[in-house]
């Protein structure tokens, strides 16, 4: 469903308390809102959840052990994904088989990294910033290699215009990006914003958690500090 950004970002000022229903925010005001929506995007992302789920695609084999992997990259993904949940090689001929995907240490640990084979048996990901590399042993040179991986969520292109969001993270939004308003505009946060903050950031926990086949965490007690998160697995 689209949702209008504007009406986004001026619910959220409404919930501060600095306008009241069918005032029309200021432009500074907007743009503060903006900002501090976009970042609230970015840390829900930081945090390991994701609003599209996994997606999974097909990346060339070319007997390199290390790629880089991201927007514009050798690996080319749209966007920078925010963690490898499982990798395996498709073969020329059409088979495929499951690569490990190694820690740091469990990378270190293997002694020989430069050997040929039809399949990559294991891969590390650095999860660098803005670039990622990988790095995969044996080095098929034909064939490609399939990861499945945690998306980030979207941020707002602009204040104008649009945007699609999932089921129940229009609501978390608003009111998450409310609450780091209120400092903003010196305003305390009450209960009852908290209450709605939590609950609702709460719903696409649990949503994440049925997504990615992981515990979701247990259920808050009354006023927390902050609402919870969920670190996939």
């Amino acid at each position: 469903m689209a949702s209008q950004i504007s009406d986004i970002l001026t619910d959220s000022l409404i919930l501060v308390g600095a306008y009241a229903q069918g005032q029309t925010p200021n432009t500074d005001d907007m743009a503060l809102a903006f900002r501090v929506t976009n970042r609230k995007l970015d840390s829900l992302s930081a945090e390991k959840l994701s609003m599209v789920g996994m997606k999974n695609q097909m990346y060339p084999l070319t007997g390199q052990q290390g790629y880089t992997f991201g927007p514009s990259m050798t690996w080319n993904s749209l966007t920078r994904p925010i963690k490898i949940k499982s990798a395996s090689t498709i073969s020329p001929l059409a088979t495929e088989h499951p690569a490990k995907i190694c820690t740091a240490d469990e990378w270190a640990a293997i002694d020989d990294k430069s050997r040929t084979g039809v399949y990559a048996e294991a891969i590390f990901y650095d999860n660098g910033f803005p670039t990622g590399n990988i790095l995969v042993t044996p080095r098929p040179s034909g064939g490609s290699m399939s990861l499945w991986t945690f998306e980030a969520i979207p941020q707002l292109p602009s204040q104008t215009g649009t945007v699609s969001l999932a089921p129940g993270y229009e609501e978390a939004i608003v009111n998450i990006a409310a609450v780091e308003l209120c400092i903003a505009f010196q305003r305390p946060v009450t209960e009852e914003l908290m209450a709605a903050a939590t609950q609702a950031k709460g719903v696409i926990v649990e949503l994440n958690a049925e997504i990615f086949n992981a515990p979701a965490p247990p259920p808050a007690g009354p006023n927390p500090a902050s609402p919870p998160a969920l670190r996939a697995t």
